[in-house]
């Protein structure tokens, strides 16, 4: 007879594994330590998640985006917090960024401790999108390539920074909106 998976027990894996992977990262994380913090039996694991690229995919679910498509949607997506403005970013990129806000150790475990899995050049990934877009929408577009590459480069690292030293949420809105001012008022934005 199949065993009942219960939500319960998936709860706890996901909790000890988002923990696990923030503390040492994809490659040093380990199934018998995500099973011991959860308080089961290793093997029990693996009638959830087929292997631990599985539970790594589980862990970053609500901070998987296609930059691209965010960033190009501009207005278009219904704006949950209107009482939140993010000085040149759209409507999308601020209910993203605010989602990221809600998942920061998610976040930073895709961003700077997915080592050896297919997220490992996501970073560069989200970078070369911020990069695309504004190069697009520049309003001097002699400016230079190279400098919209720091730009975009300096961008991500700042937000690294908000979900490392997160102090709250409007705290966190608050930096991002001066950042965001910072960074994209001179490139005529």
């Amino acid at each position: 007879m199949a065993q009942v998976l219960k939500d319960e027990i998936r709860e706890k894996i996901l909790v000890a594994a988002l923990d696990e992977f923030f503390d040492k990262g994809y490659k040093l994380a380990a199934m018998r330590n995500i099973a011991a913090n959860a308080q089961i039996p290793t093997g029990l694991i693996y009638s959830y998640y087929k292997n631990k690229a599985d539970l790594f995919d589980a862990i970053l679910r609500p901070v998987l985006y296609d930059w691209e498509r965010v960033l190009t949607a501009g207005g278009e997506a219904g704006h949950k917090h209107i009482n939140t403005e993010i000085y040149g970013l759209s409507m999308a990129e601020t209910d993203c960024l605010l989602n990221l806000f809600d998942h920061r150790k998610e976040f930073i475990i895709l961003i700077d401790k997915s080592g050896g899995t297919k997220y490992e050049c996501e970073k560069e990934r989200f970078v070369k999108d911020i990069e695309a877009h504004l190069l697009e929408h520049q309003d001097d577009h002699s400016t230079d390539a190279v400098f919209i590459h720091i730009i975009a480069n300096n961008f991500v690292d700042g937000l690294m920074q908000i979900m490392y030293h997160y102090q709250g949420k409007e705290w966190a809105i608050m930096i991002l909106h001066r950042l965001s001012k910072m960074y994209l008022s001179g490139i005529g934005l």
